[in-house]
């Protein structure tokens, strides 16, 4: 089945189409919880946010895009793990909650969804490998050792690139409109 095909049977209530998303992507789901929660958390914490992402998949399987479910896993796993880290008040990795802003009515979602939007935009025009250092960072909460490792750099490199990507995303932003300097009031 494709991602298509999947979605569609799920959002039938094919209960065989949400085993094979499972299938499919519970390690991606599982990496992204465990680079965000451990060690703080056990292993049953993760395996318990993994199925309350694929949960809320089953519930707002409607509210994904044709093409985009491995980024709405992505970002609803995130959530999910930051928001538990959150109630057991421990500390959320990056402080992202800095840079978004607090919405609680639709204009500010609207707001919050062209924010993310011009974010993506941005991220993707870095150069490589830039944007596979932002990406692994920032997104899916690697540490600079393991990208370092990965990707055949010196952790300072990374770090440097890092900071360099942080500078040449906010201009880039800046440049479409958006004050970096508030949005994260």
């Amino acid at each position: 089945m494709n991602e298509q095909e999947l979605l569609d049977g799920i959002r039938r209530g094919d209960a065989e189409a949400l085993t094979r998303a499972i299938d499919r992507y519970a390690g991606y789901v599982g990496a992204i919880v465990r680079n965000i929660i451990q060690p703080p958390l056990q292993s049953e914490d993760v395996e318990e946010l993994v199925s309350d992402v694929f949960l809320c998949l089953w519930e707002k399987a409607d509210t994904v895009r044709p093409g985009s479910l491995r980024s709405w896993l992505a970002a609803v796993t995130r959530n999910r793990a930051k928001d538990r880290l959150r109630r057991l008040r421990l500390s959320v990795p990056l402080e992202e909650d800095a840079l978004s802003l607090a919405c609680e009515g639709p204009e500010e979602s609207s707001v919050r969804q062209e924010i993310g939007r011009l974010a993506r935009e941005a991220v993707e025009e870095l150069g490589e490998p830039d944007r596979s250092i932002f990406l692994r960072f920032y997104y899916f909460y690697q540490k600079t050792g393991e990208i370092a490792e990965a990707m055949g750099l010196e952790p300072g490199t990374v770090r440097t690139r890092l900071s360099r990507g942080r500078e040449k995303l906010r201009a880039k932003l800046e440049e479409r409109g958006l004050d970096c300097e508030t949005a994260g009031q």
